[in-house]
This record gives structure tokens, sequence and C-alpha cells, in this order.
């Protein structure tokens, strides 16, 4: 099952900050799954329209990646404001 997941986009990079185990790390995004024969550098999502802004995902996590990634909603600047006070570091 995909899980919920929350960051925010900064220089081209998702920091993950929720759920909170993510540790505020660098995680790459792809739209691949793990099953898939190919690497997932052929399905890493480009961030650069969402940069600055909070974004939830869902996908599933497997070390420095997110796999079988779907953007679900992204944050304006308030939201995003808010996100970083809440689960930033």
């Amino acid at each position: 099952m995909a899980e919920l997941l929350i960051g925010i986009v900064k220089n081209g990079a998702f920091k993950l900050l929720s759920p909170r185990s993510g540790d505020g790390r660098r995680v790459r995004l792809t739209t691949t799954s793990m099953q898939d024969s190919v690497p997932p550098e052929n399905g890493e999502l480009n961030l650069l329209e969402y940069e600055g802004l909070a974004i939830g995902i869902e996908g599933h996590s497997s070390g420095d990646w997110i796999y079988s990634v779907s953007v679900i909603d992204t944050g304006d600047p308030i939201v995003t404001a808010l996100v970083e006070n809440v689960f930033g570091r």
C-alpha cells in the first residue's frame, strides 16, 4: 500500500518531512515501480515546477528513492510556511 508523504522541494530535491522518521533527508522521486526492470532514474520526476513548495505525494519508500510516485497536492506559500514550521527541523 502506498504511503502518504509530505515534503518541501528545495534546490530541485524533495526534502522528506512527514512521516517524521524521514528526518528531513533528501530523497529522489520516480514513477517507476520497485518491480520494474528499468533503473529508477528512467522515471525520475523533474521537481523544478514545485521549487519552494510543499507537496504531498503517494509512493513506496525504499532507501534514497520513493517509487511509484503520484503528486497528490501542492501547497501555496502559506501552506508551505506552515509545513516548514510544523515539520521542519
